[in-house]
């Protein structure tokens, strides 16, 4: 098992596996106060001429379930049924 800081997740890329697609980046983590394991990425959703609209938060949760791998630059994910 290797082990990683939640400060390295920070600013991670994350894509879609079934789709190919850039998802946004990752600006957090839930993390369980009792265990200490991560329940969630909160990804910073990527959305097209965003300055247009104003800086709206577009937050999307991502179970740790659904995460693929951690690599050293990006995030794979699968599963498309997030809350935001």
């Amino acid at each position: 098992m290797r082990v990683i800081k939640t400060s390295d997740l920070r600013r991670l890329d994350v894509i879609s596996v079934e789709e190919g697609r850039y998802l946004g980046s990752v600006c957090d983590v839930d993390l369980d106060p009792d265990t200490g394991r991560i329940n969630a990425l909160i990804v910073d959703e990527a959305r097209p001429l965003r300055f247009l609209w104003g800086p709206r938060h577009t937050d999307v949760e991502i179970p740790w379930r659904d995460i693929v791998v951690v690599g050293a630059d990006v995030v794979l994910v699968k599963n498309r049924t997030w809350k935001r």
